[in-house]
């Protein structure tokens, strides 16, 4: 059973027999103990009898600490682990023996000749220090600090030395790179899974396909935030060497980390053993974060280095691994690259970079492509419209690699042309640059889905597509009939598949999602001339708005959060086209919102269908019969999102609170009697909300729909179940979003009564912040002195002066 369905009484009376049980003389019976025991704290639960008898657990993992098993040894630094991670605050009285406990088992892979199945112990206490770093700052107290600090200057060269590849990774590496030389015509399936990645509306992240990797040529597709992925996924000792050391330079910074690094990686960069080489350039990279501005005083000399290691011909001797993880490093500096552009120092650079990495993308072995594809794709991202110059080059040879790659090399082509055209922008439309590489993708986007539309190689390529629509504008106009005819033939044939098939997986469905994507693509791109792409297509022209439904109500969650998507899009864009099934759809849309979330999916389908619904408001102006049936249960919805239900308030959730208090705005703009009536109940959600929209035109919206809902209801404000007050400053701190510069501090506190930083209200929205300025000297009216005197001495100092020269309120 698992602890949790223990009784606790039963739990309680076990406890003691697990601790007596660390002295049984067989190694099974330890080791069982001890990982009981773990199963009981990985839960979060510490049963009354084992905080009772808490000192003799850490007596017997002391003792077993110097067990002859290690077996029994890796399952101490196990339970170490988990108490560091779950319930650190017992750790603390023995603190310092227990990090020189962890820092000896950490350097047990260097005093013996280990091979890989005896490197568990080490293995297990390496991933102490990377627990320790990422834990929660609360947590950490100045003694832990200060403990480890003072063993980093052991600690960061046995980091630097277990990230080196062991004997028997050796071997299956070396044995692995003849194979990839052998096996170039290996057919697309021979891959991982590719898994399709959700797009949500205004929820702050960039929708570019991920293209992370780790030092082994292969990006992670269980865990994008993982630089140290290996092969096969598994969290090994070089793995969590490289990731403890990235995580303890972003814990420590430069200081105390360099010192203590750059003699072992100057010794290392210059070593004549190719693995201990690469380990090094691993490490150089993994210190990339959190030393940054240091390292980049390094990087004159060292960006040459990583180059002149990539562009080496292949040899007899040549070991692809240290040409992956120079790509993989170098990719981790490429800002320092952008500002040696930027500021003259180097205006070639960019240059010379990218013809290095077009070259490797030519290389024989598959994960330096790879490797080099994505560190391509890192550039360009850091880079932006710098990238300009070099476009044309880069089609042309990454149009010659896909004919050639297969697998997961075609997958980083894929994702690179995505994020050419998100961060690159509108300049990859421009003259003949979509004819060089639009073309070879739908040739071989329609090659693939006729034989099989569920292929799962069409995912990132869809992915790629919608983003390449969107950026290219109207310049993929002449593409656009057959990508749109394509995404519907998809979206036909991968319906009637799902709807043949007995409780289908929800990534069956990820075709739809992408096809739908690139529709929204489309969309975004053409503005008002998607109608009469819609309309020119004979095939699916008189549909499509049936489609949409279809798709709007589909009992695949990840369906319905893509059609919501281009629901809001058709709002913006083309309106006209949802002009008669607007009540069908709003209904939709309408019934996807929903307040309490047990997945992440679920919050984004609402957050989604709310942003639809703000749209559809904007395009009804002031005419509000078409809202007036659904005006009540929206409010009702949106209420339950702003406040919580009286539970937690979910703005947690990326892009929520803004989407929900904006849309709230919008509707109070087509009536504000929609609005007002409800006022006292969510106002001061509402202006929670309304200082996260960063959205202009949304945030202009909303605003005004606050001035109108209040106006509405000026009695709303006493009707708040808090003081006056509390909701007159709840209102003053929205209308102060309006003054936050883009650099905002994260010293709050100064801010506020510190040196004065505030903005002046944005010049293009003159008339709003008029409007706002009248409404606060209406409230202040409305109040009284007293009232509002409580209010002003709850301002902080900054605050106080920003609204008496900004809103002339003394």
């Amino acid at each position: 059973d698992d602890p949790d369905e223990i009784p606790t009484q039963a739990l309680d009376a076990l406890i003691p027999l697990l601790l007596n049980l660390f002295q049984s003389p067989d190694e099974n019976t330890r080791v069982a103990s001890l990982q009981s025991l773990v199963a009981c704290l990985s839960f979060g639960l510490v049963p009354s009898s084992l905080v009772l008898h808490f000192a003799k657990y850490l007596e017997g993992l002391s003792a077993l600490a110097a067990d002859p098993s290690q077996n029994v040894r890796k399952w101490v630094c196990r339970s170490i682990n988990t108490l560091l991670e779950h319930h650190t605050q017992y750790l603390h009285p023995q603190w310092s023996s227990i990090c020189q406990f962890m820092l000896q088992s950490t350097m047990q892979q260097q005093q013996q000749a280990v091979g890989d199945e005896e490197q568990v112990v080490a293995t297990e206490a390496c991933e102490f220090w990377l627990i320790f770093a990422t834990l929660d700052e609360m947590l950490l107290t100045s003694t832990m600090l200060e403990t480890v600090e003072q063993l980093l200057p052991q600690l960061i060269p046995t980091l630097l030395n277990n990230m080196v590849y062991s004997q028997e990774q050796r071997i299956d590496l070396e044995a692995q790179n003849e194979l990839d030389m052998q096996e170039q015509g290996a057919n697309r399936d021979g891959m991982k899974p590719v898994f399709h990645k959700t797009k949500t509306k205004h929820d702050g992240s960039h929708h570019a396909p991920s293209h992370d990797i780790d030092g082994n040529g292969e990006d992670d597709d269980d865990d994008d935030g993982d630089d140290f992925d290996d092969e096969d996924n598994e969290w090994n000792l070089r793995k969590y060497a490289g990731a403890s050391l990235d995580s303890l330079a972003n814990l420590y910074g430069a200081e105390p980390i360099l010192p203590n690094l750059l003699p072992s990686l100057e010794h290392g960069l210059t070593s004549t053993d190719p693995w201990v080489q690469e380990a090094s350039i691993l490490a150089l990279g993994a210190v990339a974060e959190g030393c940054r501005e240091e390292m980049y005083a390094h990087m004159a000399k060292l960006y040459p280095y990583l180059m002149n290691l990539l562009a080496t011909p292949e040899t007899p001797e040549y070991l692809p691994q240290v040409k992956i993880i120079c790509a993989w490093t170098a990719s981790r500096y490429a800002g320092w690259a952008v500002d040696e552009v930027q500021t003259g120092a180097q205006g070639h650079l960019l240059a010379t970079i990218t013809e290095v990495f077009l070259q490797r993308l030519n290389d024989k072995n598959r994960r330096v492509q790879v490797s080099c594809g994505s560190a391509l794709g890192e550039l360009m991202e850091t880079a932006g419209d710098l990238m300009a110059p070099y476009l044309k080059e880069i089609y042309i040879a990454l149009v010659s690699a896909m004919s050639r790659y297969q697998g997961r090399s075609l997958v980083i082509v894929f994702d690179t042309l995505g994020i050419m055209a998100e961060y690159c922008g509108p300049v990859t439309g421009e003259n003949d640059l979509p004819k060089i590489y639009v073309p070879p993708l739908l040739m071989l986007w329609n090659s693939i889905s006729r034989q099989d539309p569920t292929n799962r190689i069409l995912l990132p390529l869809m992915e790629s597509l919608g983003i390449i629509a969107a950026a290219c504008a109207m310049n993929y106009q002449p593409f656009a009939l057959e990508t749109f005819e394509t995404s519907m033939c998809i979206i036909e044939q991968v319906q009637l598949i799902l709807a043949t098939t007995e409780d289908p997986a929800k990534e069956e469905a990820d075709p739809i999602i992408c096809a739908t994507d690139i529709l929204d693509g489309l969309c975004e791109g053409l503005g008002p001339n998607f109608a009469s792409l819609v309309q020119s297509s004979t095939r699916y022209g008189q549909h499509f708005i049936s489609v949409l439904h279809a798709l709007c109500s589909h009992q695949m969650p990840g369906i319905r959060m893509s059609a919501l998507a281009l629901l809001g899009d058709l709002a913006r864009h083309a309106p006209k086209m949802i002009e008669p099934a607007l009540p069908q759809l709003l209904q939709d849309a309408i019934s996807n919102l929903d307040s309490t979330f047990d997945e992440e999916m679920q919050a984004n389908l609402c957050s989604n269908s709310v942003w639809a619904i703000g749209e559809i408001c904007v395009q009804c102006g002031e005419h509000s019969a078409p809202l007036e049936p659904f005006s009540q249960i929206l409010m009702q919805h949106l209420i339950g999102i702003l406040m919580g239900n009286g539970a937690d308030r979910v703005s947690g959730v990326p892009g929520l609170a803004e989407n929900a208090a904006a849309c709230v705005g919008r509707l109070a703009n087509v009536n504000p009697n929609f609005v007002a009536p409800e006022l006292p109940r969510f106002l001061l959600g509402w202006c929670d909300g309304l200082s996260k929209v960063l959205d202009p035109t949304e945030k202009r919206q909303a605003f005004n729909g606050l001035c109108n809902a209040l106006y509405a209801n000026p009695q709303a404000i006493q009707q708040v179940n808090v003081g006056v007050p509390d909701v007159i400053s709840s209102i003053l701190f929205a209308i102060l979003s309006w003054h936050i510069p883009p650099d905002f501090p994260q010293d709050t506190e100064n801010f506020l009564n510190g040196d004065y930083g505030f903005v002046p209200f944005p010049p293009t929205e003159v008339d709003l912040g008029n409007r706002l300025a009248q409404l606060v000297r209406d409230i202040r009216s409305s109040v009284g002195e007293e009232a509002w005197k409580v209010v002003q001495g709850r301002l902080p100092v900054n605050v106080r002066r920003l609204f008496r020269e900004v809103y002339n309120l003394s």
